[in-house]
């Protein structure tokens, strides 16, 4: 593995405040986390629903500022706004795609290659390329509220890869989906990391996922960091055989 730091967080804190009825409550997401993400890696924030996995994803695009704390990637550290040159070198997938319902596959992909400014002959060779890599021939003239739900999912990869990203977020990248069409989008992740100079940050809360994709594991439970490695440090660690004993004795920690 190239251990050149790509990502790096430094004591990041986020709080939400949200509320009940007329009371005011203060929600900790993100609590003094300090991480380090390697060039070419698949690193994976591991952890439950609600741990902040997504709002540390969001952070590192640079969609929410942390309270606290600093973010460098690329060597550069985020100010208030994530500069344009490193956006377009970045892209993010989400689970739960969402995308204007009335455009088809191809027209979408098209409208988010151009928002990266992609023009002309190499944007049509892009989005004809990335039809066929996710297999979406068939869907391409198909509008997006047509689609089934791992369609959606396909299309949705294939956008994040529109402008050819050196880092690449997946949230929770098969949440929802089938086995069969979850085993085929671990598929195309993995072959993402053999055939393409990306990093690949994925959250999940599947064991199997974790364990079949990730070079290191980030174990994330109530906003904090509990233990990073390989899959074998965290056995060491946490004194355990498997992912699922180590979340049920960190889960609850």
């Amino acid at each position: 593995m190239n251990f050149e730091t790509i990502i790096q967080l430094k004591n990041i804190s986020k709080t939400y405040t949200t509320f009940l009825g007329f009371k005011k409550r203060k929600v900790l997401a993100v609590d003094k986390v300090s991480l380090e993400v390697y060039k070419k890696e698949i690193f994976t924030l591991l952890g439950p629903n609600g741990s902040g996995k997504t709002t540390l994803l969001n952070i590192i695009m640079g969609q929410i500022l942390p309270d606290n704390g600093e973010v460098f990637i690329f060597g550069t550290k985020l100010e208030t706004t994530i500069p344009e040159q490193i956006k377009r070198k970045m892209n993010m997938c989400s689970g739960n795609p969402n995308f204007p319902w009335c455009m088809t596959v191809k027209e979408l992909l098209k409208f988010y290659g151009l928002l990266y400014g992609i023009t002309g002959k190499k944007l049509k060779q892009q989005v004809e390329k990335l039809i066929s890599i996710f297999e979406l021939e068939k869907f391409a003239d198909v509008r997006f509220d047509e689609l089934s739900t791992g369609t959606k999912q396909r299309l949705a990869l294939a956008k994040s890869l529109i402008n050819d990203p050196e880092i690449l977020l997946l949230d929770e990248p098969t949440l929802g989906l089938d086995p069969e069409v979850s085993i085929k989008i671990r598929q195309f992740i993995k072959k993402l990391k053999q055939e393409q100079n990306i990093t690949i940050i994925l959250t999940t809360h599947y064991m199997k996922e974790a364990e079949e994709l990730s070079d290191r594991i980030a174990f994330i439970n109530n906003g904090k960091i509990l233990t990073v490695g390989t899959l074998q440090e965290i056995f060491n660690t946490t004194k355990s055989t498997s992912l699922e004993e180590v979340f049920l004795k960190l889960a609850h920690l």
